[in-house]
């Protein structure tokens, strides 16, 4: 089965592709998980070498924000994140963020993701619990989203509507 590449944006830390300071990562929805592809550089050090605790938890956060979203297609919101630091995240060594939808509960997604070294071997696991965002309290506009062709339309993530609100 072939990759399925969902949007981004111009200035989100985690996704945004014109976010010179940012993780720039572009997810995917591949073998029935979200998946991205990340290779951290020097200006997301907390200690010299090492990635901030901080930057995994963002990268762990969007990664099971969109495995909630994929599958209901409805942008949720983190009411809740749960991070297990295993090993230390080295700069500029390969890594893939891998995250799947748990379970659902009324109006809740519950995740679970793993940050994982070449190896294939955890540096962090967590979970999540995300809740729904109305389309309208979206904070995101069309101009927001990076033109891509190559990626699902946000407009997938607004149903009912034929435009992004704005």
């Amino acid at each position: 089965m072939s990759a399925v590449y969902l949007p981004y944006t111009h200035g989100c830390f985690v996704c945004g592709a014109s976010n010179e300071h940012g993780l720039q990562l572009k997810f995917r929805f591949e073998d029935g998980e979200i998946r991205a592809d990340f290779q951290p550089r020097p200006q997301h050090a907390g200690y010299k070498g090492m990635i901030h605790g901080g930057v995994t938890a963002s990268a762990l956060d969007e990664a099971m924000f969109w495995a909630a979203a994929y599958a209901t297609r409805k942008f949720r919101v983190s009411v809740e994140l749960t991070v297990r630091y295993l090993k230390k995240v080295e700069v500029g060594h390969h890594h893939l963020l891998v995250a799947r939808l748990t379970r659902e509960q009324r109006k809740f997604c519950f995740t679970e993701s793993e940050l994982r070294d070449a190896s294939g071997e955890p540096c962090a696991t967590a979970t999540g619990k995300y809740f729904p965002m109305r389309p309208e309290d979206v904070p995101l506009g069309a101009e927001d989203f990076f033109a891509d062709p190559r990626t699902l339309s946000p407009l997938e993530f607004f149903p009912g509507t034929r435009r992004i609100p704005s």
